[in-house]
């Protein structure tokens, strides 16, 4: 098992879920830097796409049945405390993704700088 193998079974077993569908949870995994934006190349943007509605859907949804009284304006500002850049790289962080990602060479060389970009999104 290489270290990438292993680091996805350890999100999987850290999350509590195991995918059936590898093909996607591969797609799921790969950052558009691998394969230098070649079509064939299934990555994750599309599905970061939806991920941040549904992301945003549920939590706007936690939010109005935790203050039936709250005003839009209270609930979109905690809205935006809740989903943004630095609670999704907290959560990919402590997650540990950033090993279960698939990159580019290139995109590896900065993996330091990880999970406050790519980790962050979707």
């Amino acid at each position: 098992m290489n270290a990438r193998t292993a680091a996805i079974a350890d999100l999987e077993r850290r999350i509590g879920h195991s995918f059936a569908d590898r093909a996607l949870l591969e797609r799921a995994l790969t950052h558009a830097s691998v394969g230098d934006g070649a079509r064939e190349v299934r990555h994750y943007e599309r599905l970061e796409f939806l991920g941040d509605r549904v992301l945003n859907l549920v939590a706007a949804e936690v939010l109005m049945a935790r203050d039936a009284d709250a005003r839009e304006g209270e609930m979109s500002r905690r809205l935006a405390a809740l989903v943004n850049y630095q609670a999704c790289a907290r959560v990919a962080r402590d997650l540990g993704l950033a090993p279960a990602l698939r990159v580019s060479a290139s995109a590896a060389k900065v993996r330091a700088a990880w999970p406050g970009s790519v980790g962050a999104d979707g």
